[in-house]
């Protein structure tokens, strides 16, 4: 019963967080103005009427549905989820965004005992655009406090590599993982050895004040693949890709 508790008022607090933060003022309805790219390449001219960030989403996926309005006060919301949208590029800029904030939909990788090539489409903010690569960021809802039963907000990040064609995002945890061994072959091995040697503390650094410290990690990969580079990432094997397939079905 009193895990119960314990459970109910983490839930109640977080609603209340959503609701604070959809009551917003009429003047501040700009900060919600998007420009939409659909799939098929339309754009939609609207305003955030639920996002799709973990912060909204307590009984649904995060960063992955979300509803607009053609108007700040328009009452017939229209749904879309990651599945159907390209990006979502708001209109306001700021200084810390002179260009605006852009979110992108692309495969996570997030693999399951059944497939290590697992995906599953997800919403992710741009966070720096590299030579070779882009990093995002994403908030995710975790187990915490007493015995897991609160709940807390995890910033967790991710590169796309732009040779890749699935665009597929993997969270730092993973460069450095088996998942690496068949399409970029060495490159789990290198990203370890980045915080070894000589240059490891230099490079820890880095890492620690630049959350982006990735992208000249893979740089320096790339330059030591050589001509080699231009070949990745290696395909999947038709085994392999065939039982990634069916997991996604």
């Amino acid at each position: 019963m009193k895990h119960f508790f314990f459970y109910a008022l983490a839930v109640v607090a977080t609603i209340g967080m959503i609701f604070r933060a959809e009551a917003k003022d009429p003047e501040d309805a700009e900060s919600d103005h998007v420009i939409v790219t659909l799939k098929s390449g339309e754009k939609v001219d609207c305003y955030v009427h639920r996002g799709w960030h973990a912060e909204n989403s307590v009984f649904k996926k995060e960063n992955y549905s979300f509803k607009v309005t053609k108007t700040p006060d328009d009452k017939e919301p229209i749904e879309y989820t990651a599945d159907d949208v390209v990006s979502i590029d708001y209109v306001e800029t700021t200084a810390d965004h002179p260009d605006g904030l852009r979110w992108e939909s692309h495969p996570l990788a997030k693999p399951n005992f059944s497939s290590r090539y697992h995906t599953m489409q997800v919403l992710f903010c741009v966070n720096k655009v590299g030579k070779n690569a882009t990093t995002y960021w994403w908030k995710i809802w975790v187990a915490s406090g007493f015995n897991g039963m609160g709940r807390s907000l995890q910033t967790n990040y991710g590169i796309r590599f732009h040779n890749d064609p699935e665009g597929i995002v993997y969270p730092y945890m993973l460069v450095n993982s088996v998942l690496m061994k068949d399409r970029y072959p060495g490159l789990q091995d290198f990203c370890k050895k980045w915080f070894k040697g000589p240059e490891g503390k230099v490079h820890d650094k880095e890492a620690e004040e630049n959350d982006s410290w990735i992208l000249d990690m893979y740089d320096a990969y790339l330059e030591q693949m050589g001509d080699e580079a231009a070949n990745l990432p290696y395909p999947i094997s038709d085994k392999k890709a065939g039982k990634k397939k069916a997991d996604k079905e």
